[in-house]
């Protein structure tokens, strides 16, 4: 074989060699490289669905809660007017009872005699006063009375054309003044048989009779009376210079209500929204069947067979707010809940939770149906490149490694560049960016990081925002129950005459109830326990203003025995301005250290308990029927005396030591607190008494959560002449 020949097949042995070599080493490279991107894309697309899907949850969670708390709020404030503007017809008419001098016999349409238009005051005689034949002698009072007719139509001219409603006072005496505002297109007020049947008498209604009893005004549950819509009334008691003479009352068509469940306010998805009442009923709803509709069955929510349900739907009558997955008929909901205060019902909204994620699993299919893609361009164009490398090897030898090296970095830098900026951006680093600029996925993908890093900063950006203002207000707060810590007496003497401890155990940061004690002279000592309606600062800041207020009237009676003025004076005096409708239970006393006599008044509030200091008994002392202070004028107390012996101890307290309740929802009571206090070590000083009433409370509750202020006082008297 010439030389030429061996040169030349030399050189083609050569060429051959170094082109399969060239070919496998692309082809390695190439392949790594591809399966590189594949898998990173894979991770970057299923990290990308995994966040995007979580962010929906969040927000739509977000956005469920305060649509609900919305809604309870609108329908609350309703409820709200309603009860206010009870109370202010109760007002007017004890006003014209208690003032007849002032006003001049009016006459009213009789009801059922007289055709009665709508809006038009009238009055009726309910069958028992038929009977008794006492109606010329009341007649004088109904003359009076009659005056409360502008009131009514005053009232009733307030609401909207067409809205259906009743405007009434029943009186003691059995006789109705009222004004009824019928439904469009109806011009008078129809009078039904049942009305003049002897059994038509809201003086038998249990409402009735509690008002009567309590002296509080009262919301009646749903009914469908004989009119034939369904109704709820609010009721108020209204007096005579006698005392009670009857209740003033507002039965409302609650359509207005189902016209606000009906509209969801959350998009053209179809949810179910309804309310829950305080025995977990289902009293109106935007379904017509299922668990969740209205019915006369009274099925409540809290025994259903889905756990996580019967546990929201109790969460929901205890007037909580969260927003839940929950389990119906297989099948995941958002249950998103708010409370009514009002009348103590729960707002709720139900979505499935398949219609929220949707969005984000759209996405999530998009991002891996593109990396399916960029997967067979990339396999495609590889295979191109082998074929065109073998073709250029044909043509031009010399540019094959040239060629096929420039090929192979055109595509394998842009990939590496971009997996090295993934790294540097999951490092932290979220200043990256990417600049690839390729025209292709590659480079898509690379706009889309930039776009992702940008959302991730701003997101942490406002997790740092809201992250510094909740600690601002936990700091508020903390500065605010230090505060209030500081107003409360921290030194208690013990000068031979008496012994006496107190404590208090706020629920929150700041709570509602106090204690105060203070001498008024050398030989009189005044103590005090209230509770405060409400938790929280705003209970706080009333508590300020009621012990002060209590402490200033206390300095300024000059009879120290007379408690029950200090209270009339301080109740009349927090009245004035209570915009917010905010109340306190207040027990006051003052104790003769000389004596041990002890005169004492009440103002709502729970019964002190005296511990006989021979014998180690503990009973309840006797209290008059009071009112709590803040909620109407000018209402009389009383005062009660009892005289004390050497080793006797009052013990005062709040609710949240009998409505203490263990994880079984069961109450301490009042029953455990005396028999703690009787079997108590006889000879016990005041601050021994409250450490065993504590450590009792606490084991009661057993670890369960602190649901209300705990604040007790023990006062020993200790004077043994």
């Amino acid at each position: 074989m010439s030389i030429a020949r061996q040169i030349f097949f030399l050189m083609l042995l050569t060429v051959l060699v170094c082109f399969t070599a060239f070919e496998a080493v692309s082809f390695f490279g190439l392949y790594g490289a591809q399966s590189y991107a594949l898998e990173s894309g894979e991770k970057m697309g299923t990290s990308t669905a995994d966040f995007a899907e979580k962010a929906a949850d969040e927000q739509a969670r977000k956005r469920f809660l305060l649509l609900a708390e919305e809604k309870a709020r609108h329908i609350d404030a309703e409820m709200e007017r309603l009860k206010e503007d009870t109370n202010l017809l109760a007002k007017e008419m004890t006003n014209i009872l208690t003032h007849r001098e002032f006003y001049l016999p009016r006459r009213l349409p009789v009801g059922g005699e007289v055709p009665i238009t709508s809006g038009e005051p009238y009055i009726f005689f309910l069958s028992s006063l038929r009977e008794s034949g006492r109606i010329s002698e009341i007649f004088p009072e109904i003359e009076i009375a009659s005056n409360a007719a502008d009131i009514l139509s005053l009232w009733v001219e307030g609401y909207d054309n067409g809205h259906q409603m009743t405007c009434f006072y029943a009186s003691e005496n059995g006789y109705i003044i009222s004004v009824d505002l019928m439904p469009k297109g109806t011009e008078y007020v129809e009078f039904y048989e049942e009305w003049f049947s002897p059994d038509f008498d809201p003086r038998e209604r249990v409402w009735y009779k509690e008002i009567k009893a309590t002296g509080k005004s009262v919301f009646t549950k749903i009914f469908v009376g004989v009119e034939g819509y369904p109704a709820i009334s609010c009721v108020a008691p209204y007096y005579d210079e006698n005392g009670f003479a009857g209740m003033a009352g507002i039965s409302n068509n609650i359509v207005s209500l189902y016209r606000q469940i009906e509209k969801s306010g959350l998009g053209q998805d179809k949810r179910t929204n309804f309310i829950l009442n305080r025995d977990g009923e289902v009293i109106l709803s935007s379904e017509n069947e299922g668990i969740f509709a209205a019915s006369d069955k009274n099925f409540d929510l809290r025994n259903s067979t889905e756990k996580k349900l019967a546990e929201e739907a109790t969460h929901m009558t205890q007037e909580l707010s969260d927003v839940v997955l929950v389990s119906v008929d297989g099948k995941e909901y958002y249950l998103a809940y708010a409370p009514i205060p009002s009348v103590g019902w729960s707002f709720g909204t139900l979505i499935d939770k398949e219609t929220v994620v949707q969005p984000a699993r759209e996405v999530r299919e998009h991002l891996l149906s593109q990396t399916e893609n960029f997967s067979a361009s990339l396999q495609e164009f590889f295979r191109g490149i082998l074929l065109r490398t073998a073709v250029l090897l044909l043509v031009i030898v010399a540019a094959l490694f040239f060629v096929s090296r420039k090929v192979s970095s055109r595509f394998v830098q842009p990939i590496l560049a971009l997996s090295n900026g993934v790294k540097e951006i999951a490092g932290g680093n979220l200043d990256k960016k990417l600049y690839i600029h390729t025209g292709d996925e590659i480079g898509h993908l690379a706009n889309c990081f930039n776009v992702m890093t940008d959302d991730l900063k701003k997101y942490m950006e406002n997790l740092s925002r809201v992250t510094a203002e909740r600690e601002r207000v936990e700091a508020e707060l903390s500065i605010a129950a230090g505060i209030q810590s500081g107003m409360l007496p921290k030194e208690f003497p013990n000068n031979g005459a008496f012994d006496i401890y107190a404590t208090m155990q706020p629920a929150r940061n700041v709570g509602g109830d106090f204690y105060d004690f203070y001498s008024l002279d050398e030989n009189h000592l005044a103590v005090t326990i209230a509770d405060v309606s409400g938790k929280g600062v705003g209970a706080a800041i009333f508590m300020s203003r009621s012990m002060t207020i209590l402490k200033n009237f206390a300095a300024m009676i000059q009879n120290h025995d007379d408690v029950a003025e200090v209270l009339a004076r301080a109740n009349n005096q927090l009245c004035q301005g209570n915009e917010e409708d905010m109340f306190v239970t207040v027990f006051m006393g003052v104790l003769d250290t000389r004596t041990g006599e002890f005169v004492y008044s009440n103002g709502g509030h729970n019964p002190p308990i005296l511990r006989h200091g021979e014998t180690g008994i503990a009973e309840y002392l006797p209290l008059a029927d009071s009112c709590v202070l803040g909620m109407i004028e000018d209402i009389p107390f009383l005062n009660r005396r009892l005289t004390l012996k050497p080793g006797d101890m009052i013990f005062l307290y709040t609710d949240g030591v009998t409505e203490a309740m263990n994880k079984e929802q069961e109450l301490f009571g009042e029953k455990n607190l005396r028999e703690v206090l009787s079997n108590a070590p006889q000879q016990v000083t005041a601050e021994e008494i409250l450490t065993v009433v504590t450590a009792a409370v606490k084991t009661h509750a057993d670890g369960a959560e602190q649901s209300d202020d705990i604040t007790m006082l023990g006062l020993k008297y200790c004077n043994w002449r």
